[in-house]
């Protein structure tokens, strides 16, 4: 079950490595997802993203997915 909606920032872990990303798209099994401030959006499963219990910290000056 989908847990993520567009706009909201999460924690990617990709190994030992660890990034902060912003959901562009939801999809059935993952989501298209920004980490940096273009366009491109990467496809991410979902069991490689992680919620963020204080998001409301972080705010559209990040600039993930370029300018809003």
């Amino acid at each position: 079950m989908n847990k993520f909606r567009e706009g909201e920032y999460f924690i990617y872990k990709n190994g030992d490595s660890y990034e902060i990303g912003k959901v562009k798209k939801v999809c059935e099994d993952g989501c298209f997802c920004y980490y940096h401030t273009g366009s491109t959006a990467a496809k991410t499963p979902f069991d490689c993203m992680h919620k963020l219990k204080n998001e409301y910290v972080l705010h559209d000056s990040i600039g993930l997915g370029g300018l809003q």
